[in-house]
């Protein structure tokens, strides 16, 4: 990226927060379902911190991509079975 547009640069921080986010979900549920149950919880640790530092707008955003990744394709599940998470 080129520039000095501070919005500019914000605003792809805040795109690679989610995607960092995503990518690291994916690696702790691999290792979880490879018998690496220890680095998962300790990436899972990990990941919870990080994403509370996030705004609520990226958290929110990044819940959702990792929910729909982690479902490969495959329907949600019905609505009163759905996880939610809030701060609230």
């Amino acid at each position: 990226m080129t520039g000095s547009d501070p919005d500019q640069l914000q605003r792809a921080a805040e795109g690679e927060a989610v995607q960092l986010y995503c990518m690291a979900t994916m690696v702790a549920d691999e290792a979880s379902r490879n018998g690496f149950r220890e680095f998962a919880r300790g990436l899972e640790t990990l990941l919870n911190g990080f994403l509370s530092g996030l705004p609520r707008e990226e958290q929110g955003t990044a819940l959702r991509l990792s929910y729909e990744m982690a479902l490969d394709g495959e329907d949600p599940a019905p609505p009163r079975l759905r996880l939610v998470y809030s701060r609230d």
